[in-house]
Protein backbone atom coordinates (compact mmCIF):
# COMPACT_ATOMS: atom_id res chain seq x y z
CA UNK A 1 0.00 0.00 0.00
CA UNK A 2 2.63 2.42 1.18
CA UNK A 3 4.37 1.97 -2.33
CA UNK A 4 1.18 2.06 -4.53
CA UNK A 5 0.88 5.63 -2.58
CA UNK A 6 4.51 6.93 -3.32
CA UNK A 7 3.83 5.90 -7.21
CA UNK A 8 1.16 7.71 -7.18
CA UNK A 9 2.43 10.98 -5.40
CA UNK A 10 5.60 10.45 -8.16
CA UNK A 11 3.62 10.40 -11.37
CA UNK A 12 1.37 13.55 -9.43
CA UNK A 13 4.60 15.22 -9.06
CA UNK A 14 5.86 14.48 -12.90
CA UNK A 15 2.89 15.72 -14.22
CA UNK A 16 2.74 18.88 -12.10
CA UNK A 17 6.50 19.75 -12.94
CA UNK A 18 5.80 21.27 -16.33
CA UNK A 19 2.89 23.45 -15.06
CA UNK A 20 5.11 25.15 -11.95
CA UNK A 21 8.00 25.46 -14.59
CA UNK A 22 5.62 27.08 -16.90
CA UNK A 23 4.78 29.78 -14.21
CA UNK A 24 8.23 30.46 -13.18
CA UNK A 25 8.59 32.13 -17.17
CA UNK A 26 8.73 35.48 -16.89
CA UNK A 27 6.84 35.96 -20.09
CA UNK A 28 3.59 38.01 -19.37
CA UNK A 29 3.24 42.05 -18.04
CA UNK A 30 5.18 42.98 -15.74
CA UNK A 31 5.28 46.69 -13.73
CA UNK A 32 7.57 48.40 -10.88
CA UNK A 33 10.38 51.08 -10.86
CA UNK A 34 13.75 51.95 -11.72
CA UNK A 35 16.16 53.69 -9.36
CA UNK A 36 18.82 55.90 -10.90
CA UNK A 37 21.03 58.20 -8.63
CA UNK A 38 17.87 57.97 -5.81
CA UNK A 39 14.91 59.30 -8.36
CA UNK A 40 12.64 57.07 -9.29
CA UNK A 41 10.24 55.77 -12.13
CA UNK A 42 7.66 53.82 -13.22
CA UNK A 43 8.16 51.11 -15.30
CA UNK A 44 6.29 48.42 -17.17
CA UNK A 45 7.66 45.54 -19.13
CA UNK A 46 6.19 43.29 -21.53
CA UNK A 47 7.99 39.97 -21.98
CA UNK A 48 6.57 37.14 -24.78
CA UNK A 49 8.26 34.04 -25.81
CA UNK A 50 7.69 32.12 -29.26
CA UNK A 51 9.85 29.62 -31.40
CA UNK A 52 12.19 29.65 -28.01
CA UNK A 53 12.76 33.50 -29.60
CA UNK A 54 12.21 36.11 -26.50
CA UNK A 55 11.13 39.44 -27.44
CA UNK A 56 9.58 42.53 -25.32
CA UNK A 57 8.93 46.23 -24.84
CA UNK A 58 9.68 48.19 -22.16
CA UNK A 59 7.94 51.92 -20.81
CA UNK A 60 9.85 54.05 -18.77
CA UNK A 61 8.05 57.77 -18.37
CA UNK A 62 5.37 56.43 -20.43
CA UNK A 63 7.70 56.09 -23.54
CA UNK A 64 7.79 52.53 -25.06
CA UNK A 65 10.11 50.86 -26.91
CA UNK A 66 11.30 47.32 -28.49
CA UNK A 67 13.68 45.78 -26.29
CA UNK A 68 17.18 44.54 -28.04
CA UNK A 69 19.22 40.79 -26.92
CA UNK A 70 16.33 39.61 -24.93
CA UNK A 71 17.95 36.36 -23.38
CA UNK A 72 16.06 34.25 -20.37
CA UNK A 73 18.70 31.73 -19.17
CA UNK A 74 16.68 29.82 -15.80
CA UNK A 75 15.93 32.22 -13.45
CA UNK A 76 17.79 34.81 -15.09
CA UNK A 77 17.08 37.70 -17.63
CA UNK A 78 18.98 40.08 -19.72
CA UNK A 79 17.62 42.75 -22.10
CA UNK A 80 19.08 46.03 -23.95
CA UNK A 81 17.42 49.62 -24.77
CA UNK A 82 19.12 51.74 -26.17
CA UNK A 83 19.22 54.82 -24.49
CA UNK A 84 18.53 53.48 -21.62
CA UNK A 85 21.08 50.54 -20.60
CA UNK A 86 21.59 47.15 -20.32
CA UNK A 87 18.89 45.34 -17.66
CA UNK A 88 20.32 41.93 -16.49
CA UNK A 89 17.49 40.85 -13.78
CA UNK A 90 16.49 37.66 -11.35
CA UNK A 91 12.98 36.20 -11.70
CA UNK A 92 11.70 34.50 -8.58
CA UNK A 93 7.74 33.42 -8.95
CA UNK A 94 5.84 36.36 -9.72
CA UNK A 95 9.29 39.05 -8.92
CA UNK A 96 12.04 40.51 -10.92
CA UNK A 97 15.07 42.14 -9.35
CA UNK A 98 18.45 43.58 -11.08
CA UNK A 99 20.67 46.20 -12.37
CA UNK A 100 20.71 48.71 -14.94
CA UNK A 101 24.61 49.28 -16.57
CA UNK A 102 26.38 50.88 -19.90
CA UNK A 103 24.00 54.06 -19.27
CA UNK A 104 25.28 57.11 -18.00
CA UNK A 105 23.10 56.64 -15.26
CA UNK A 106 23.42 52.79 -13.57
CA UNK A 107 20.49 51.67 -11.24
CA UNK A 108 18.28 48.96 -10.48
CA UNK A 109 15.22 47.90 -11.14
CA UNK A 110 12.16 46.47 -9.27
CA UNK A 111 9.07 44.58 -10.67
CA UNK A 112 5.91 42.81 -9.79
CA UNK A 113 3.98 40.09 -12.67
CA UNK A 114 0.34 41.57 -13.34
CA UNK A 115 -2.29 39.12 -13.09
CA UNK A 116 -3.84 38.53 -16.27
CA UNK A 117 -7.19 40.16 -16.80
CA UNK A 118 -10.07 37.76 -17.48
CA UNK A 119 -12.64 40.13 -20.11
CA UNK A 120 -15.41 37.99 -19.18
CA UNK A 121 -15.51 37.20 -15.02
CA UNK A 122 -18.70 36.48 -14.48
CA UNK A 123 -19.15 33.64 -17.58
CA UNK A 124 -19.10 33.08 -21.19
CA UNK A 125 -19.88 36.03 -23.21
CA UNK A 126 -23.50 36.62 -24.37
CA UNK A 127 -23.93 35.28 -27.89
CA UNK A 128 -27.30 36.35 -29.93
CA UNK A 129 -28.95 33.70 -31.13
CA UNK A 130 -31.82 34.49 -33.62
CA UNK A 131 -34.66 33.69 -35.72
Amino acid sequence: MRSRFSFVALAAGILAAPAFAQNDAPSGQWAGVVVRNGARAPVSLHLSERNDMWRGRLQVDGASSPLDSVRVTGSRVHFELPGQGVFDGTVSGDSMTGAVSGADRPGSFTLTREKPTDLFPYSDPIESVGP
